[in-house]
């Protein structure tokens, strides 16, 4: 099977809708390459029903576009909810898990953007050229090459740079970002104890009682919307994603602990006497992987200084550094004026594969930087330029930024 398209979007996530809606809106035809049976990224696969870096932490709105079409889409099915987190101040939207899915089935469907779910790059061609010329997908069908003249990595683990030998960044496993398998619980009494203090004190006391202590004691707990359920990030792992057995290991390992910390909670907090585990994951939440070499490196000075570059400027973002060193830790460091920095077109394009893009956690930036742009905010922006780049690449008028900064402007995006 061979089809051809105009640009090809590897992954789902909340990058990948953004890049493919942007670039069909520029007219081009799409193709959006997605493993799980639905559209989401981390949000759906992995439950991160939270979807940060929209806001500041002035709760100033730095992200529009695509990615304010899909908070408008919730507010219509009256599910839109923001939370403030009161131990860092950070502005958060809440999700339900089935209104997140509908919602960006509706959105990619009246994009007209071509889906395929349950599909699975295996491979890349790249040209001599130093192009990507092809990608081989694999479903329940078979294998299908699909032809295009510009492509983005949208996958969170760089599945595609890895494919057409792109240049990457891998950093050593005890420097990456712990992965977090999210937990939701049911039969928790309405004024059931959700507080920092009272986590702590119960992982305390279970620790003591048996004689096996959980590395976090308290970790974002929220009660979700619709259903009323509450989601806990608690179970890290410093996890090797890269590597199919011990990855494999690591998830039976979270999926023990989650039932540590329920036992606990069952025990120790106000509330909690008859909760029960819903769902973990479906996977744990992956932090990082492969990194993208671009054109240009977002820095930690750049972050940290609320750097902005009205020149360069693709999008924005507003996150601090939120760096998950080892499991159980957590190290925050706001942004200067807790306001926000320019992410420059260059962290988005390969810097040796002319027609290549990546978007959200894997743009090119240094350890401090990813810390904070890795977020799903920040992620539907980088997707968007990336969409709206590849569109203007397959038809003929390659990285020319302000060409690319108008349409962005022209599809309600904040540069």
């Amino acid at each position: 099977m061979e089809t051809r398209v105009d640009v090809v979007v590897i992954g789902g996530g909340a990058a990948g809708v953004a890049a493919a809606v942007g670039a069909r809106r520029c007219g081009a035809t799409v193709r959006i390459v997605e493993r799980y049976p639905y559209l989401g990224g981390a949000a759906t696969n992995s439950s991160v029903l939270t979807f940060c870096g929209f806001f500041d932490q002035r709760r100033e709105q730095v992200v529009a576009g695509v990615g304010a079409e899909v908070l408008e889409r919730l507010r219509a099915l009256d599910v839109y909810q923001e939370h403030t987190m009161a131990w860092t101040g950070n502005h958060i939207v809440l999700l339900d898990l089935e209104s997140t899915k509908v919602v960006l089935d509706d959105l990619v469907t009246d994009a007209d953007v071509d889906v395929r779910l349950h599909s699975t790059l295996i491979s890349a061609e790249r040209s001599a050229e130093d192009r990507v010329t092809a990608v081989d997908v694999a479903s329940r069908g078979g294998i299908e090459r699909i032809h295009a003249d510009a492509f983005v990595d949208a996958s969170g683990d760089g599945a595609l740079l890895a494919a057409a030998g792109a240049g990457v960044y891998v950093a050593p496993l005890g420097e990456r970002q712990t992965s977090t398998l999210v937990m939701r619980l049911d039969g928790i009494a309405p004024d059931a104890d959700l507080s920092r203090e009272g986590m702590r004190a119960a992982v305390a006391a279970h620790g003591r009682e048996t004689g096996r202590p959980l590395a976090r004691d308290q970790g974002i707990t929220v009660r979700l919307p619709v259903s009323g359920q509450v989601m806990t990030l608690l179970v890290d792992e410093q996890a090797d994603v890269l590597d199919a057995a011990a990855f494999t290991r690591d998830e039976v390992s979270a999926r023990r602990q989650a039932w540590r910390y329920l036992d606990a909670f069952r025990k120790h907090l106000d509330g909690w006497q008859h909760a029960y585990l819903v769902e973990t994951g479906p996977q744990m939440g992956i932090r990082e992987a492969r990194r993208m070499v671009g054109r240009a490196t977002l820095t930690t000075e750049d972050v940290l200084s609320s750097r902005k570059r009205p020149e360069e400027s693709i999008g924005r973002c507003g996150w601090p550094v939120e760096d998950h060193v080892a499991p159980g830790v957590t190290r925050y460091e706001p942004l200067a004026g807790k306001a926000w920095y320019d992410i420059p077109y260059g962290v988005i394009c390969s810097a040796d594969t002319e027609n290549l893009w990546a978007a959200g956690r894997l743009v090119s930036c240094d350890d401090d930087a990813f810390a904070s742009v890795r977020v799903m905010g920040a992620a539907f922006a980088t997707g968007h330029a990336a969409g709206i780049a590849a569109a203007h690449y397959a038809h003929g008028t390659p990285h020319d930024l302000g060409r690319i900064r108008a349409e962005l402007v022209r599809q309600h995006a904040l540069v």
